[in-house]
């Protein structure tokens, strides 16, 4: 998959295959449907030229059972729908997981998390895991009334996008089986359980130009490209997620006084999505982090641990361990049970790297970078942006 700038039309959306040994493009799959073909009728009367920016910019999974390929796709330019056709389109297939044939490259099933308004994009991991599938109703928000609990599925789950929302689908058909929040959002309103179908929340979708509204995440999520982790010790998947909020207005003037006033200091606008914003911590709150752990069988929440910074990527190991950093420098080894931190280091800069264990000769070892990141919802914390690599490694055994 790739991302794609709107001045390249709809034709620089796609998802392509290549020979591994010469190079060759196998086949290639548009993210934006031509007329005529599947899906072309939920844009409207809107030109195919004027189609623009549905990427695929995230690492697709893969199923060698199945011969599938599933990967998430992002949100239209621009993002408020009032201006590309009406709100009452589907624009597929943005910010929806699509299931293809890895010979071919044909759409097995698509699944639609949302009609995204906000640049609430939909591209990251899918984790796919033969599990139980025995919903808490007291701890998940929407279930498929015909699902037999404790029944074995193939299922992918994870939160495939920056609304914080997990979804667990049946890879086989796409069937929706149940999905929850675990962030604070306010664009959803309901899940429909028996068919999967998504409600956005009216009071925040735009229907005229320059109308502002309180977004909940904002576009740094939720959670963003940050990786989380599955351990099949604990059936549980780990997030790093953020408590943000918006405060998003739908302009294409972004000199105006008021688009102005509202990006100064912050992520400013982003007029490929024809949005202006401010972020802020969601009210209530002072903590911008958090772990969340989550099983794949009942989706209930089985730990969270929260701070100050912002945490970055995570990666499970087969010693009981989740590692992860923060945008505050801070690497950590959590108890992957409990979320017990186990052992902490300063590596000065922001942990923005993905990380990674690995074993020579027997011994086993951790490595992770750090970089340049953001916190600027966190002014006080000013690390440094130095550019290192880390390896840690657990004692010989000589």
């Amino acid at each position: 998959g790739r991302s794609c700038r709107p001045w390249g039309g709809p034709n620089a959306c796609i998802i392509a295959a290549h020979d591994a040994l010469t190079g060759a493009e196998l086949w290639r799959r548009r993210t934006i449907p031509a007329p005529g073909e599947p899906g072309d009728e939920t844009w409207g009367d809107v030109p195919f030229e004027e189609r623009q920016h549905v990427g695929s910019w995230m690492v697709p999974s893969y199923d060698p059972d199945l011969q599938t390929i599933y990967i998430g796709t992002s949100v239209t330019s621009p993002a408020p729908k009032f201006m590309l056709g009406g709100t009452d389109k589907a624009h597929l297939y943005h910010n929806s997981t699509l299931a293809l044939e890895v010979e071919t490259g044909e759409i097995k099933w698509y699944y639609q998390h949302l009609n995204d308004h906000w640049d609430l994009d939909h591209p990251f991991e899918r984790m796919l895991v033969d599990t139980r599938v025995s919903p808490n109703p007291a701890e998940v928000s929407w279930i498929n009334p015909r699902l037999e609990p404790g029944e074995v599925r193939k299922v992918m789950t994870g939160i495939p996008g920056k609304t914080g929302v997990v979804y667990t689908l049946d890879r086989e058909t796409g069937e929706f089986l149940w999905a929850t929040p675990t962030s604070y959002q306010n664009v959803i309103s309901n899940i429909d359980g028996a068919t999967g179908a998504v409600t956005e929340n009216p009071e925040t979708v735009f229907t005229e130009v320059e109308q502002e509204v309180l977004v909940c995440p904002s576009w740094a999520g939720g959670r963003d490209w940050e990786a989380g982790t599955y351990s099949p010790l604990t059936n549980t998947m780990y997030f790093p997620l953020r408590n943000t909020c918006s405060r998003v207005r739908a302009t294409s003037n972004f000199q105006t006084q008021q688009a102005r006033a509202l990006a100064e200091g912050g992520p400013g606008g982003l007029d490929i999505y024809s949005l202006a914003a401010r972020h802020q911590l969601v009210p209530g709150t002072d903590n911008l982090g958090t772990v969340r752990a989550v099983s794949v069988e009942t989706g209930e929440t089985r730990w969270i641990y929260e701070q100050r910074a912002g945490t970055m990527s995570l990666v499970a190991t087969g010693g009981g361990l989740v590692f992860g950093g923060d945008s505050n420098g801070r690497f950590r080894a959590f108890d992957d049970e409990s979320g017990e931190v186990l052992w902490e280091i300063n590596l000065g800069a922001p942990v923005s790297g993905y990380p990674i264990s690995y074993a020579v000769n027997g011994r086993q070892y951790v490595a992770v970078n750090t970089g340049s990141g953001s916190n600027s919802l966190t002014p006080e914390l000013r690390p440094s942006s130095g550019s290192n690599l880390f390896v840690f490694a657990l004692p010989s055994r000589d």
